[in-house]
């Protein structure tokens, strides 16, 4: 996270790919003071392209050929968005989003690559485009499936002549090659075929490249079909202008670059294919203060060919551009090299060099190919130690501390808050001093109250947890949430940076209170050398349903609605030590409420519940043990955690609480020996609830097909004994 010093530059980096993956390796080696970098990105783990040819064939897995921004990002001090801009405006310097509020920058990059261009093709979504990769590798998974249960001929058409279409036939050709023999399958029923409109195979490369690859695709038995513009696209057939048609029982673009859609709204200065045209320091040719790299960019000097290797280069100067005009200086200019070395698969361990009229090939110029590849990535995977966190000048306390009023109107203004509740009889629609709520008849007030500081760099998801964390307690004890008060604390900065941080983590919260039909009725914000958010909470509960740590018998099983781990991962990625996926599920379980999961555990007899939070799994439920006075059997070796974190665990990495839970418990349990998963604490855990036995087995049923999938047995309540909490 950036250090609490006033930010002057707000860069907003939009998409992960290469050129902006060296822009934050470069920050996180020199930062520089008061420039706050956003990553926004479509997908945490970003491809390498140079492996992207050997991922799909199968030689290199998953983690080999992505570059892990999260880690990355912590090391530059980077916010990380995981999210998809759909829209820029470069005049108000805003970027949009389909699902959360738009994010403001002073200066703005984009590196969002492009897709196969198939506006032409009639049918074209009945083929898989090659890109996005991840979505393409999902819908090539039911492509394998189908090719291994299907009994007759098997036809494949890759639409696409030049270096990414070859890559991708021949790729694509041997992997599904070993699937079926490993399956016990005939590969000889696989018929792979590659068309293309061009008059050439490799039409960008040199004849002697072209002879090699030819002879590569007659060697596989792979059909080429050279000269055939494809008109239409079916589930059965790929057929062409001149009556060319096909079978196929698949189809695969690799197409033409084309740019988003959504550019032609930004006001950006493009060239005729939709790319940001972008002058020798890669600036907008209409607003400067808006940059381009890789694919995106039209290189109005000269152009460019669309192909990883100039996003490569573009990377370190777009990156020292970035440092020069965020402190005021002159950017340089970006000098491309008049011919690049390519350096083509041919689906196995085997590769084709291209440069100029030069020409070579073999499995040598493949294991040359991999070794800069795999350097190229070491240098994403090596990273430098974190910076040191800036002191901050000194800042009045007290009421002098509260967010200007200004900031606060604009930042209301801009909240999509929903009509107030019937118990809501003054809430943010008045100006008074307090909210005012009318209790309904019969009904008891709960409330509780939470607050942390951020412990990731995400505004808007980090409202959404904390929303999440608040009303969990509410859950916990039945009740229905009504009203939630707000204690924001904001970095020191410029006022439309308190504003934006604001909106994003109240907008953030208002998704989750939306769903739980619960109102924002008030608050109160004041600086604070770190990011915090918390709410005070209340709740309407039937007195019949009210639920309390109290209430477990002899006999009730233990179910837990979400896995742990979540104060490991966000230890490990602090230290930048935690992968991209692993922080992915560990939010993707904070952010859904508990408030389902509540109601299920309720209708199915529950008879007492609590959120798992600080205190760990085991310290809550020693909290509930000690109320009823009863025992419990823990199977340690069934309780479900997010992916890495009893790695990290293993690895010495635990929350600063860790030590504090473990102490809490000795005497109750042998702590030497204990998962240490029982005492890492969480945040926006699940329930813990008891369970008659008879009800259980059903109960987890209804919470899997709730979405709560991890959702297990994880005990058994028993007569108190000598030991309150004994592990199985």
């Amino acid at each position: 996270m950036k250090p609490a010093a006033d930010i002057h530059t707000e860069i907003a980096l939009i998409g992960g790919g290469h050129a902006h993956v060296e822009v934050l390796r470069s920050f996180s080696m020199a930062p520089v003071p008061g420039v706050r970098l956003t990553m926004i990105a479509r997908d945490v783990l970003t491809p390498y392209s140079g492996m992207l040819p050997g991922y799909l064939a199968g030689i290199y897995d998953h983690a080999e050929a992505h570059v892990d921004l999260r880690p990355l990002a912590a090391r530059a001090g980077a916010r990380l968005i995981h999210a998809t801009a759909t829209g820029l405006d470069p005049q108000a310097r805003t970027i949009t989003f389909p699902d959360r509020p738009a994010l403001r920058f002073d200066l703005a990059s984009l590196d969002i690559g492009s897709t196969p261009a198939a506006t032409a093709i009639a049918g074209a979504a009945n083929a898989i485009p090659v890109k996005p990769v991840d979505g393409f590798l999902a819908r090539w998974q039911s492509v394998e499936e189908e090719a291994l249960s299907a009994t007759g001929p098997f036809r494949v058409v890759v639409i696409g002549g030049g270096a990414g279409g070859v890559e991708v036939c021949l790729g694509l050709f041997h992997r599904l090659q070993r699937r079926l023999s490993d399956a016990g399958g005939d590969p000889r029923r696989l018929a792979f075929a590659l068309v293309t409109d061009s008059s050439q195979l490799l039409p960008r490369h040199g004849a002697g490249v072209r002879a090699r690859m030819t002879a590569a695709f007659t060697r596989a038995g792979v059909a080429l079909h050279i000269g055939h513009r494809v008109s239409e696209i079916t589930h059965e057939a790929v057929r062409c202008e001149d009556g060319l048609t096909l079978p196929a029982e698949a189809s695969v673009l690799v197409t033409s670059a084309g740019a988003a859609p959504w550019l032609a709204d930004t006001g950006l200065a493009l060239d005729e294919d939709g790319f940001v045209r972008v002058d020798a320091c890669l600036r907008s040719l209409s607003h400067p203060h808006v940059l381009a790299a890789g694919d995106i960019a039209a290189f109005a000097p000269r152009p460019l060919t669309k192909n990883g290797v100039y996003a490569v280069r573009q990377g370190p100067r777009l990156a020292d551009n970035l440092r020069r005009m965020a402190q005021g200086q002159t950017p340089k200019p970006f000098r491309p090299q008049r011919q690049t070395l390519a350096l083509i698969t041919t689906g196995e361990r085997h590769a084709i060099a291209s440069r100029g009229p030069l020409t070579l090939e073999g499995d040598w110029v493949w294991r040359w190919k991999d070794t800069i590849d795999r350097r190229w990535m070491a240098k994403y995977q090596d990273l430098p130690a974190m910076p040191e966190m800036a002191e901050t000048p000194m800042r009045c306390g007290g009421c002098g501390a509260k967010v200007p009023a200004l900031v606060l109107r604009r930042a209301l203004a801009r909240l999509d808050l929903p009509p107030p509740r019937e118990d809501v009889v003054i809430g943010l629609g008045g100006a008074d001093d307090a909210a005012v709520l009318r209790p309904p008849p019969g009904k008891l007030l709960v409330q509780t109250v939470d607050h942390f500081p951020a412990f990731l760099d995400d505004p808007y998801l980090f409202g959404r947890i904390a929303a999440v964390h608040a009303l969990s307690d509410l859950h916990a004890m039945g009740a229905q949430p009504a009203a939630a008060m707000a204690l924001a604390g904001l970095l020191v900065g410029r006022p439309e940076q308190a504003e934006d941080d604001l909106v994003q983590m109240l907008s953030g919260a208002l998704a989750c209170f939306a769903q739980e039909g619960c109102d924002l009725v008030g608050g109160h914000t004041s600086e604070a050398e770190r990011m915090s958010l918390g709410f005070a909470v209340t709740g309407w509960a039937d007195p019949a349903v009210l639920l309390r740590k109290s209430g477990l018998h002899p006999g009730d099983r233990l179910i837990l609605t979400k896995p742990l781990g979540t104060g490991t991962l966000f230890a490990g990625d602090m230290r930048g030590m935690a992968r991209g996926d692993a922080i992915e599920a560990a939010l993707a379980g904070m952010t859904r409420s508990n408030g389902p999961a509540s109601r299920i555990l309720i209708n199915h007899g529950a008879t007492a519940m609590t959120d798992v939070t600080g205190f760990g799994l085991a310290g809550h439920l020693m909290e509930m043990l000690s109320a009823s006075q009863v025992a419990a059997r823990i199977d340690a070796a069934g309780l479900p955690a997010y992916p890495q974190a009893r790695e990290l665990l293993a690895a010495g990495i635990a929350s600063t609480l860790h030590p504090g839970n473990l102490l809490a418990l000795e005497g109750a349990i042998d702590t030497t020996t204990a998962d240490p998963l029982l005492f890492d604490p969480q945040t926006a855990g699940g329930l813990l609830a008891g369970l008659p036995p008879d009800r259980a087995q059903s109960c987890l049923v209804a919470l899997h097909a709730a979405g709560e999938g991890a959702a297990t047995i994880v005990g058994t309540v028993e007569d108190a004994g000598q030991a309150a909490l004994r592990l199985a």
